[in-house]
């Protein structure tokens, strides 16, 4: 598989990342034994790199991906986040977003012990927090990398804001932002500020948490404990327009000739950007990790680039802002 230098690091990574929200319990969830074999079946077939967080099963998705990563450390980078804070008490799991120099230091030894290492390849600020200057959050990662306990800075989330606040701290090494066909925000500010500063980007949600896998209908509906029964993305009245798109993309594949359908030309989409280090993909099984690997298929044409954005033009609700920016759940969005 194709591998891409991050940012200014000495990290290549692969252009597919294995994502591991579901590995902790969320959208389903997925069992641990499934989410081992996805590890080592995405690593068998190409992938060189997992991302993670701490708070994904509250360090369970750590755990599993520790124990595969520790038979196989040579293979693997290793990225994990933090800055999403959680307790348990009587009224249940408590989740709120926390950014503080105290906090990330808390939250990345708890990360380390999760994954049974010493020291991870790339660790991420998950959320900005308003109120928390990014001299002390970006400060703090300065100190762990330092003390040899990172190899890389990055941040999650951030707006063009936060990122011009970060980058005046320190050199960012990478940012992961969600990215997708019809969530194109950052293509008018922050893109264009990484790759003018030299900061790699890793785009979750490039297959829009489902919707472009051409699974979906008009009719499609979810349980009530799956965040994308709330989510605008899916709950909104262009949800049936968005439909439509994924339909008229689904056919431009298959006249392309695209094995992997309407996803693989929804990853080569996310993957011409030249700012886009990598693309991350959940899997809850090897079955469809490997199917993920596939995705990595020839890069867009400028036919295609055309078509799709004369798609996006004939339906302009199906890519309007959808307020992903500050879900109700701080943890709803990877």
């Amino acid at each position: 598989m194709e591998r891409r230098r991050l940012g200014g690091t000495d990290l290549e990574l692969s252009v597919i990342g294995l994502g591991t929200w579901v590995f902790g319990g969320r959208w389903g969830g997925a069992d641990d034994a499934d989410s081992a074999a996805a590890c080592h079946a995405a690593l068998d077939a190409g992938v060189n790199w997992i991302d993670t967080a701490d708070i994904y099963g509250q360090g369970r998705a750590e755990r599993i991906v520790g124990a595969v990563v520790r038979e196989r450390r040579d293979e693997v980078i290793v990225a994990t986040k933090g800055g999403v804070a959680w307790e348990l008490g009587e009224g249940g799991l408590r989740i709120w977003r926390e950014a503080s120099a105290d906090y990330l230091r808390t939250s990345l030894e708890r990360s380390l012990r999760a994954l049974g290492m010493d020291s991870v390849d790339l660790y991420q600020v998950h959320w900005p927090v308003s109120g928390v200057p990014a001299e002390e959050t970006i400060g703090a990662l300065l100190d762990m990398r330092r003390e040899g306990k990172i190899r890389a800075i990055g941040v999650s989330n951030y707006h063009l804001a936060d990122l011009e606040a970060a980058g005046a701290v320190a050199q960012i090494d990478s940012y992961q932002p969600g990215y997708h066909l019809m969530r194109r925000e950052i293509e008018a500010a922050e893109l264009p500020w990484c790759r003018e500063h030299g900061v790699g980007v890793i785009a979750y949600g490039p297959l829009a948490h489902g919707l472009l896998t051409g699974k979906m209908t008009a009719a499609t509906r979810f349980a009530a404990d799956d965040w994308r029964a709330s989510s605008e993305l899916f709950a909104d009245d262009a949800f049936p327009e968005r439909i439509a798109v994924v339909e008229e993309l689904t056919a431009l594949a298959g006249a392309s000739g695209r094995p992997g359908g309407v996803a693989e030309l929804a990853v080569a989409w996310v993957l011409r950007r030249p700012e886009v280090t990598s693309a991350i993909i959940g899997a809850r099984s090897a079955e469809q990790a490997r199917a993920n690997v596939a995705l990595a298929g020839a890069p867009l044409t400028a036919d295609e680039e055309r078509e799709i954005e004369a798609v996006l033009a004939r339906h302009p609700a199906a890519s309007r802002p959808y307020g992903h920016g500050e879900p109700p759940d701080p943890a709803a969005e990877v």
